[in-house]
């Protein structure tokens, strides 16, 4: 989906597709706080103030403090849909294993570029625009896209569906990830407008830094 649908009156993120045309990697972490700052109810706050620091802990990099006792239950439970397949995992070892990984393959420069988005009692539900900063080497090593220039780097960009789910004193309990697989797209990136994993963890640093439960 890339095409605003014109002449409809609506607040789906979705159908307007309104986002700037060069990717930030700190306008989806500054939407959510923003959420955070208009949400009234405390239980709905502390979810929201634990997915804000597990995304910020995430993009940063610093993939080892995200399945801690603060934020995620000992047993987390994830099904992640990616490219027409769909990851199980089970406990704290595999979906560290998962995050370590896209850490190492240097992916985790992502976020939402428009979205739909909500608190409930379960937890967080976004519907989003999404994009992913990746090598052309890792699209290569995947199978994804033989004819990527392997030192070039790409937007990896897709529609995507998450569910977030806490328990009622507001720990993460797992994550169902679902991408549309028809939609993906890519887009390769000028040089200059190339944010490494290094700058986006320098960037998100302040808003990191005040991402804090209390």
């Amino acid at each position: 989906m890339s095409a605003t649908q014109s002449g409809l009156s609506t607040h789906d993120a979705l159908t307007n597709m309104e986002y700037p045309k060069k990717f930030d990697v700190t306008q989806w972490p500054l939407e959510v706080e923003a959420y955070l700052a208009r949400t009234e109810n405390p239980f709905h706050r502390a979810i929201l103030k634990n997915y804000l620091r597990h995304l910020l802990l995430e993009i940063s990099g610093y993939w080892d403090q995200i399945i801690v006792p603060e934020l995620t239950v000992d047993d987390p439970s994830y099904r992640v849909g990616e490219m027409g397949r769909v990851h199980v995992l089970q406990g704290k070892e595999a979906v560290e294993g998962f995050y370590r990984e896209v850490f190492e393959t240097r992916i985790n420069v992502m976020g939402a570029r428009t979205m739909n988005m909500c608190v409930e009692d379960f937890g967080v539900t976004t519907e989003a625009y999404w994009t992913h900063i990746v090598p052309g080497s890792y699209l290569r090593s995947e199978g994804i896209d033989a004819d990527a220039e392997a030192d070039a780097h790409y937007l990896m960009n897709y529609n995507i569906f998450q569910v977030f789910t806490y328990t009622t004193d507001a720990k993460l309990i797992g994550e169902r990830i679902y991408s549309d697989f028809a939609s993906y797209q890519f887009e390769k990136l000028a040089p200059e407008d190339v944010t490494t994993p290094e700058q986006a963890r320098e960037q998100l640093r302040p808003l990191l830094e005040r991402a804090t439960l209390d």
